[in-house]
């Protein structure tokens, strides 16, 4: 096996790429309905009930664009005819986004405590009015289906929606009508969510894309000793879109072994410490965790000799990851293809390696010990491989959203975004120079692909393979 060496930066990798966002409109929004309305057809199902929240907004937005900003949701999708989007006081202006036919309907119990109420506003009479009656087939679709080996419940009866609303459904289409449905959207085996089905979904997902890895790059160029976590976020020169978890900015040993502990004025950065940072805008996410010096004479004391033993495999492992990607790669290989090399104790890598992403930024993973899922053509997956150890404390990450996609997704993206495709071939030619090998169906989506910095106030010197 190749091991890392020390290789000059692409220019590429230093560079931000400016790109509009693509969204999504009617025909994209109706061509998922009637992915839905396919699989309801399939598994006898009359009506899908989505459920969303401020934090779990993903499936519903999916479908019509509509995203719960402050509010519960639902959307209710019958086999035909128009969906019914029902929400409180504050999501009805904001329903007009939806840009296709949909009957808006208000709930206001779905408002923020103390809004004004309508008493003649009864949810199982809207929930008539919008298709779901008794004795009907209904999907309950929330953020998460069940697993018999993990529960004491029946999955197929076990809900991770509001009990209120559980109740309300049961009650109108009857207790053994409704069943958890979560699994249609991002259940492994063919859920809807897991994959891209178009060009213009993948040149939607490069423009998120590009836009975190510019941000992570303005940060890693303004990084330096001294600064405090608050003020390299002042300089990350971020929008204002909506973003898939709560940015982050950690220096020294304490912060980065917290991790998910956002930006503070009083942490302040120390040359040689380990330090990381992370942003991601729906649609995709970018992080870089190392140590923050010039050289391995700069590190902290204790760091030097894990430059290689540590950060070096960390970068072996991650280019192992990508050489397995490929349409149907299996679960288990790709989960081995890291582990064979950094599976020790020394490395803890506990999470799953890469998963599936998209609007939110973890929507499943098919890597693991003994996986027999292999990816779809148009995978929307996550390159995310976490390593770390206490002792002393260091963490190895290296994030970027890739998508893997089969020859005639591929021709169909040349077509119809040529601009996209010749920058996703540039990237796959500047990782190819590091010794990563990619499969003709791996499409990196940002500059950042593969990119990992050794010394992360050094941005000329990235981790290769050797030969």
């Amino acid at each position: 096996m190749k091991k890392a060496v020390l290789k000059k930066a692409d220019p590429l990798f230093l560079r931000e790429v400016e790109t509009a966002q693509i969204p999504m409109q009617s025909e994209d929004y109706l061509f998922r309905i009637a992915l839905l309305r396919k699989r309801m057809e399939k598994d006898g199902i009359d009506t899908a009930v989505l459920y969303g929240d401020r934090e779990h907004f993903s499936n519903l937005e999916y479908f019509c664009g509509y995203d719960c900003r402050f509010e519960e949701a639902l959307l209710i999708v019958p086999k035909s005819g128009s969906p019914t989007l029902i929400v409180g006081n504050e999501g009805m202006s904001f329903s007009e986004a939806v840009p296709y036919k949909i009957r808006r309907v208000y709930y206001r119990n779905f408002s923020l405590q103390g809004q004004p109420r309508c008493a003649e506003e009864r949810l199982d009479a809207i929930l008539r009015e919008a298709g779901v009656s008794n004795n009907m087939q209904v999907g309950l679709i929330g953020f998460k289906y069940f697993i018999a080996a993990y529960i004491s419940t029946d999955p197929k009866y076990t809900f991770d929606v509001p009990h209120y609303l559980v109740e309300i459904l049961r009650q109108t289409a009857g207790a053994e009508n409704v069943c958890n449905y979560t699994e249609a959207l991002t259940g492994l085996d063919g859920g809807i969510r897991l994959q891209v089905y178009c060009a213009k979904e993948i040149a939607a997902a490069e423009a998120a894309a590009a836009r975190s890895a510019n941000v992570i790059l303005r940060m890693l160029k303004n990084l330096k000793p001294g600064m405090s976590e608050y003020s390299l976020a002042e300089a990350a020169g971020v929008g204002f879109a909506p973003v898939v978890m709560h940015p982050l900015t950690n220096f020294g040993a304490e912060s980065v072994a917290i991790g998910l502990r956002s930006p503070l004025d009083s942490s302040r950065l120390a040359l040689g410490d380990v330090c990381g940072v992370c942003y991601g805008v729906r649609g995709s996410l970018t992080a870089r965790v190392g140590v923050a010096a010039y050289d391995q004479a700069s590190m902290q004391e204790a760091l030097r000799p894990l430059l290689f033993p540590f950060y070096g495999k960390f970068f072996e492992a991650m280019s192992a990851w990508y050489a397995q990607l490929r349409v149907n790669a299996n679960g288990h290989v790709l989960h081995r293809a890291v582990h064979d090399i950094i599976g020790g104790p020394e490395y803890n890598v506990q999470l799953n390696c890469g998963h599936y992403t998209g609007q939110d930024e973890w929507v499943n993973s098919l890597s693991y010990d003994g996986s027999e899922y292999t990816l779809p053509d148009g995978a929307y997956l996550q390159a995310d491989i976490i390593a770390s150890n206490s002792s002393p404390v260091r963490t190895a990450i290296c994030e970027d959203t890739v998508i893997v996609a089969g020859p005639a997704l591929r021709a169909q993206l040349e077509k119809e975004y040529p601009a996209v495709y010749a920058r996703i071939q540039a990237r796959r030619k500047a990782m190819g120079a590091l010794g990563m090998e990619l499969h003709e169906d791996v499409l990196p989506l940002s500059n950042l692909n593969g990119a990992m910095f050794p010394f992360l106030l050094n941005l000329d010197i990235v981790f290769g393979l050797e030969g």
